[in-house]
């Protein structure tokens, strides 16, 4: 028997049993020891070799406060493990296997604890602790869905988040196969903080359970990029004006139902001089020419631009949001003196779906399928199994 997860990216089998996901949790930190209690079922920690075979089963870890909680920290390049008052040692890497379909746990790295489901997998790397949940792809829809918008009780919203963190997740789950998982879960993959399980896990699940294993497909019936941003300001954009390439279902499109929402706007002040010698030095152009800096001092967007141009130069928007932190590249300038003042609209990169904008539509009674229609060009429904490797017509 083998612990896949440290060489196979991911578990693809029939409809049956479900696509199995490797998420690598705590992405965005550098753990050295982590607090596991379970909280349905027994859970059995079990050994690894560097080969990820099963050496043997260390103990089971059960939902009994009194016994305390698993404690695994990075021992030396080893992950050593002790529950309660006893110390199983340290071994190349353990795997935390449910023993029924329903077990839970919560966990703490650092930080207030989070619930999962599914299994768990811990290993050294560069000294560091990487913690992996094994999770069905429907739970972890679900844990997206939540994550990512699930303060609102907007059930139609919820539907079309549920079928895009579906469709982004088999777009992507080549992305971190090299690294011994799928996917992260903080925003450079899909934001990933627990199973649904607060105020409105019943209608996410619900949700879930009603867009069950469907998906967006271009018209090549390929899986398409089923990008997302939290508002776009009144209007999408291109893929190309943020990304390097153009894709066909990812274009501009007027956005009314972003502009009510809470952050539809914006603004921050930057220093003058520091904001036009960004601008001179990526254009090379000099900040001593006074109408250069006019035209930075006064750049507006009456609607959305990819692009500062002076002088048959041009400077990616993207690249301004992303070195002064901005929140989205739709903004104007208004010179205060030595204080330039940025008033901007929408959070995010702007390709694709406005979280947001879609909780509105949501609220006004349109369909999943008709937000989704709205924010992606010439799409089409289709079903996971369709995409699978196995299930692909050659």
């Amino acid at each position: 028997m083998r612990w896949l997860v440290l060489t196979v990216c991911i578990s693809i089998v029939t409809a049956v049993s479900g696509v199995t996901l490797d998420v690598r949790i705590f992405s965005n930190k550098e753990l050295t020891s982590s607090w596991v209690s379970v909280q349905h079922c027994t859970y059995y920690l079990v050994a690894l070799n560097q080969n990820a075979t099963i050496i043997d089963t260390v103990a089971d870890i059960v939902p009994d406060k009194s016994r305390g909680t698993l404690h695994i920290s990075v021992v030396q390049s080893r992950v050593k493990a002790t529950y309660g008052v006893d110390d199983y040692g340290d071994f190349s890497a353990l795997a935390l296997i449910k023993s029924q379909n329903d077990g839970t746990f919560l966990i703490k790295g650092s930080g207030p604890e989070r619930i999962y489901s599914g299994d768990l997998l811990f290993k050294s790397v560069s000294n560091s602790l990487l913690v992996v949940n094994r999770v069905p792809l429907e739970e972890y829809v679900a844990g997206v869905v939540e994550s990512e918008g699930g303060h609102v009780s907007a059930y139609e919203y919820f539907k079309a988040q549920a079928v895009l963190a579906r469709t982004w997740v088999l777009r992507n789950m080549d992305k971190h196969k090299q690294e011994g998982y799928n996917v992260k879960d903080d925003v450079t993959s899909q934001a990933y903080y627990s199973k649904a399980y607060l105020q409105n896990s019943v209608l996410i699940q619900k949700a879930v359970n009603q867009t069950k294993d469907t998906i967006l497909l271009d018209n090549n019936g390929e899986v398409v990029f089923g990008a997302f941003h939290a508002n776009s300001g009144g209007e999408t954009v291109n893929s190309e004006d943020v990304w390097s390439g153009k894709i066909d279902y990812l274009r501009a499109t007027p956005d009314t139902f972003s502009l009510k929402m809470d952050k539809a706007q914006w603004q921050k002040e930057i220093n003058k001089s520091v904001f036009v010698a960004y601008f001179a030095k990526e254009m090379n152009i000099s900040a001593n020419d006074t109408a250069f800096v006019k035209a930075v001092c006064s750049f507006k967007q009456p609607t959305r631009m990819a692009y500062f141009t002076y002088g048959g130069k041009q400077l990616k928007l993207r690249w301004v949001r992303e070195h002064f932190r901005l929140r989205s590249t739709y903004f104007s300038v208004y010179d205060q003196g030595n204080v330039l003042l940025l008033k901007g609209y929408g959070f995010g990169h702007g390709v694709g779906l406005s979280q947001e904008g879609a909780m509105r539509m949501a609220e006004l009674g349109y369909t999943y399928k008709e937000i989704l229609n709205h924010y992606f060009s010439q799409i089409q429904f289709g079903v996971v199994n369709d995409v699978l490797p196995q299930n692909k017509k050659s």
